[in-house]
Order: structure tokens, then C-alpha cells, then sequence
């Protein structure tokens, strides 16, 4: 599994110069990390593609959100870790404004505090504009995550289980250099 990832990192950076729309991008967001409740947390983001298509690997990191309602009214502290892999399309304009949209399928980390959370793999759709120069640009975008968990807890005698939305609308701000 190393060696699998340590040759496709090595293409990448080999790649990366043919591909003009890579970028590496540092963001904090805001989000729902459930129905419950909101987090601030903070990204990275590693860009390959052109200059109309590209496609996004990020992950998002949120620190617990303390007494969220998870399943059958329990609080609970809930971490969510969100890993997307999508696409934009970069609309072409004239000027430093630069628009796109994107969408692509999202790996939630789940953890709780009391209770067990299943990893769950879900959907994100986003629209958001890029503004500045040529190699470093402010970036703004909305997008909503969605997915399930499986929750467990575990009391006596009867364990409780269901379904926990994750994800949720949130907002990214940040700063984008093109390599």
C-alpha cells in the first residue's frame, strides 16, 4: 500500500508542470457538520488539470462540536474529518475574477466521543470564484456535503443504533498558489 502511494505521488510531481491549472490552496471553512450543528475548521487543497477542467483533492479538518444531537435525542461531541475527491469547471473570463463549479464524491472520518461512527462516503457539490494574480489568488466558495453514518451506542442492556446525517452547507475561504 506504501509503495502505491509513494509512485503515484512521485507521478504526480513529475506531472504537475504539464498541468496548468495545478495549484496547492490553504483555506479555513465554516460548515454543518451535522443537522445539529456547525464547526470552523481548516484545509488543504492539491489542484491538477487545465485551464477549463481540473480536478481537487481536499481535506478539511473540523475539531469536535461539543453536545450535538446525534441519534434518539443523545448529545454527543462529533469530529468530522471530510477527504473530497471532485472536478471543477473554471469558466474563462476576462480580468482577475474567475468563477467555477465543481462536484465530486466525499470520505467522511466520523468520530464521537460516547458512541461509535461508521465512516461514511457521500456526495459535495460547490460553486466559488478565485480573485488576484496569476500565481497566488484569494479564493471564496459555498458547497454542501452529504452523507450517513451508522451510529452505535453501546448501553446496557439494549445497544441504540441508527443514522446520522454528516455534512452539511458550508463556506471555504482561502489562498491559492498555481505551480
Amino acid at each position: 500500500m506504501r509503495k502505491t502511494f509513494l509512485v503515484l505521488g512521485i507521478c504526480c510531481v513529475f506531472a504537475a508542470p504539464a498541468w496548468a491549472g495545478g495549484g496547492f490552496t490553504l483555506f479555513g471553512s465554516y460548515s454543518e457538520v451535522n443537522d445539529d450543528g456547525q464547526a470552523l475548521g481548516a484545509g488543504v487543497r492539491l489542484t491538477l488539470g487545465g485551464e477549463r477542467w481540473v480536478g481537487d483533492l481536499t481535506w478539511t479538518w473540523y475539531p469536535n462540536a461539543e453536545d450535538i444531537l446525534t441519534i434518539a435525542g443523545i448529545e454527543d461531541d462529533l469530529q468530522i474529518i471530510p477527504a473530497d475527491l471532485g472536478a471543477r469547471y473554471l469558466f474563462q473570463t476576462q480580468g482577475s475574477f474567475k468563477p467555477y463549479v465543481g462536484a465530486g464524491i466525499t470520505f467522511f472520518y466520523v468520530n464521537l466521543n460516547h458512541g461509535s461512527g461508521e465512516n461514511a462516503v457521500g456526495a459535495y457539490g460547490l460553486a466559488g470564484f478565485t480573485l488576484g494574480a496569476h500565481r497566488t489568488r484569494f479564493f471564496a466558495e459555498i458547497l454542501y456535503r452529504y452523507g450517513e453514518s451508522d451510529v452505535t451506542y453501546h448501553t446496557v442492556p439494549n445497544p441504540i443504533t441508527g443514522k446520522m446525517d454528516v455534512g452539511g452547507l458550508g463556506v471555504n475561504l482561502g489562498v491559492t498558489w498555481a505551480f
